[in-house]
């Protein structure tokens, strides 16, 4: 049976993509809960896990460092599908605790962060604490003796007892969350897909424009492009880029290669379906 890992406990949002997956499985997958992301996603690499779905970017605060930079530097794991989920946060404490009563606030940091003008117009001066997940801050909320929130789901504050007191406190109200799902093997092309790769170039005038000249020249749509430092000193970045295509496609594969000329380092992350035609 097919083991197919997210970030733990019930509840979270990454549970929910989990168990979109797990539909594509025909149900045949084992759920396999974990307590943070690099846990998670080196279970994929071990071998302990056959898919993982772990958060890659969100249309507020961006993108995910942990996940990204392990997908470059630590693993070798290929994406083989993605999810994007609406993301609705509440605000849940136990049955009996109003608003007024709250002395701390817990959930994962993205979620607090998704949150931050309601936090400073409705509990200003009210701590805020880190949770490793959105469900674990749930259900550190249910066990503390101390009059706590959560901001989480309604799932999760079901799952835990809690009663919501607000819905709908993102900031934004088109906040979602794209899910990447990991794998040690690629999948083939299904004539409507994504790529992402990663790669750095030297540091001369012009090197980065060369390189995005290239999908202009091949008529190839970049979905997303983003920097993040090399780990080896100042100055010096990886790009993640995402664009329409599969690495099988001719003429991306004559892109990929023009590109991998021109990198001082390049990876290749995953080729999959795009996920609004995979849905359809």
């Amino acid at each position: 049976m097919c083991k197919i890992g997210y970030l733990g406990p019930a509840g979270t949002f990454t549970e929910q993509a989990a168990l979109l997956v797990q539909e594509s499985c025909l149900g045949e997958g084992e759920l396999v809960d974990y307590r943070d992301l690099p846990g998670l996603i080196m279970a994929v690499h071990d071998g302990a896990l056959d898919l993982g779905a772990a958060p890659i970017e969100n249309v507020i605060e961006g993108s995910v460092n942990v996940t990204i930079d392990m997908l470059a530097h630590d693993v070798d794991l290929k994406i083989v599908g993605e999810i994007i989920l609406p993301i609705h946060q509440c605000l849940a404490a136990r049955p009996g605790i109003k608003k007024d009563d709250i002395l701390q606030i817990v959930s994962h940091p993205q979620a607090l962060a998704q949150c931050r003008r309601f936090l400073n117009t409705q509990f200003p001066g009210v701590p805020v604490h880190s949770a490793n997940s959105t469900a674990a801050g749930a259900k550190e909320a249910r066990d503390s003796s101390q009059p706590v929130a959560a901001i989480a789901n309604k799932r999760a504050a079901e799952i835990f007892g809690l009663h919501v007191l607000n819905e709908n406190i993102e900031d934004h109200p088109n906040n979602c969350t794209r899910f990447v799902i990991l794998s040690r093997y690629p999948v083939k092309s299904t004539g409507k897909d994504k790529t992402s790769i990663v790669f750095s170039v030297n540091d001369e005038p012009g090197s980065l424009l060369q390189a995005l000249e290239i999908f202009a020249r091949w008529s190839i749509n970049l979905t997303r492009i983003e920097s993040r430092p090399m780990r080896t000193r100042l100055g010096q970045y990886l790009f993640y880029v995402d664009f329409e295509g599969h690495a099988e496609d001719e003429e991306v594969s004559r892109a990929l290669s023009l590109v991998q000329t021109l990198s001082s380092f390049y990876k290749h992350l995953g080729s999959y379906p795009r996920y609004q035609d995979a849905m359809k």
